[in-house]
């Protein structure tokens, strides 16, 4: 091994990354444990136990409560919109209709009751998806006070995205991610599945660009939308709790505090940068204007700036040279593959977190992946870049759990 070189880990991240990525902590909101936000303009309506909030982040250095509501139907774990009517996932009081005409005064409507205890709920065009410990429930919005019960799938769920335009429902369930799709046929609505992915419990999903994201566990997995394969995985420092996903990116908030940003120009996920909040995070947003990341924690409501990408989207290094580590994360061995072809004297080194390397492997020609044993070193998270003649790969984060 060749003799550790201290270098500047936020330098090391910011080396050929094409548009460099921060975030940074705005101001904040106390509250009780938040579960759940949704963002409309510079609203956030944001939830938790038998509490609805309205906060105002038009300043985002100082966001504001401009309304609550203690509706008393026990702890609301979801919230989506529709114009000016909100809807909460409420447990065992179903879909909760919130009238928020009014952001600084918003009423109670009604409950929808549903089978089971409503986990999540998803909102696209004039339909609300339900996922509850029993099944999948679609509802129709015409009349956005009233939601009408039109069909239900029997898998149960833990979080749902509706693509209302394709007429598809990505749910993360408790055996597996699975794609449900509806069609009319005279009147009638049926839901059926369509495809589906792994079989352990998922608790996230996101629609965003290319891929449809989910989240388990430590492990961040990106699905091509229409086939249900995989297209990359990132392991992340901590257990997701929230997930968000805009046109080329998505952020992860950890248990932990914690919130990652991933490009996601090509298949496999990169790091980008990354950002502590105060409190573990419960669900994360993202503005319609892809300016700020709204994070639900056990402490409030905090926001967080997403600076602009304002550059060429495209890494400067060739695609096939991003990098891919399986497994990630990793007991002991995990091997790294690229698709390119190196010339002569190219190397693979490992930094760890304070940006020392700690591990350098020569890379022949021939190779495309090198299997790398840990066996000996810290658990935690290292950094992992490909280098030299012209090569130059985005760094890599990889999860060693010994």
């Amino acid at each position: 091994m060749r003799k550790l070189t201290a270098v500047c880990l936020s330098c090391l991240l910011g080396t050929n990354l094409a548009t460099a990525q921060f975030l940074q902590v705005k101001g904040s909101v106390p509250l009780s444990p938040r579960e759940d936000v949704a963002v409309s303009g510079s609203i956030a309506y944001t939830v938790g136990s038998n509490s609805f909030s309205v906060v105002s982040f038009a300043n985002p250095n100082s966001p504001a409560v401009i309304g609550q509501l203690a509706p008393g139907v026990g702890t609301l774990t979801g919230v989506a919109f529709r114009g000016d009517h909100v809807y909460c996932a409420g447990q065992g009081s179903g879909v909760v209709v919130i009238d928020a005409d009014t952001p600084s005064s918003p009423s109670w409507v009604r409950n929808v009751l549903a089978a089971a205890p409503v986990k999540d709920v998803s909102v696209g065009d004039t339909f609300l998806v339900a996922a509850t410990s029993l099944n999948v429930t679609l509802f129709g919005l015409h009349d956005p006070a009233q939601p009408r019960l039109l069909t239900a799938y029997g898998r149960p769920a833990n979080r749902v995205a509706i693509d209302a335009a394709s007429r598809k429902i990505h749910c993360a369930g408790s055996d597996g991610a699975f794609l449900l799709s509806w069609q009319v046929n005279q009147g009638v609505v049926t839901l059926s599945e369509s495809d589906e992915f792994g079989s352990s419990e998922y608790s996230n999903v996101a629609l965003g660009g290319s891929y449809v994201n989910f989240a388990q566990g430590l492990q961040f997995s990106a699905l091509h939308p229409n086939t249900y394969t995989l297209a990359g995985q990132y392991g992340a420092a901590g257990q997701i709790r929230g997930l968000a996903s805009g046109s080329n990116y998505s952020v992860i908030g950890l248990s932990t505090g914690g919130i990652e940003y991933l490009r996601q120009t090509g298949n496999t996920p990169q790091f980008s940068s990354s950002v502590q909040v105060t409190g573990g995070i419960n669900s994360l947003a993202i503005s319609g204007n892809d300016q700020y990341v709204l994070a639900a924690t056990t402490a409030g409501l905090t926001v967080v700036e997403n600076s602009a990408l304002t550059a060429d989207e495209s890494p400067l290094i060739p695609h096939d040279f991003a990098l891919s580590a399986f497994p990630n994360p990793f007991n002991s061995t995990t091997t790294i593959s690229w698709m390119g072809v190196v010339r002569a004297n190219a190397s693979l080194t490992i930094f760890d977190v304070n940006g020392r390397e700690v591990l350098f492997r020569s890379v022949n020609p021939s190779e495309n992946s090198l299997k790398l044993d840990f066996a000996g070193f810290g658990a935690g998270s290292y950094f992992v870049q490909l280098a030299g003649n012209g090569i130059d790969s985005s760094p890599m984060r990889i999860v060693y759990l010994p």
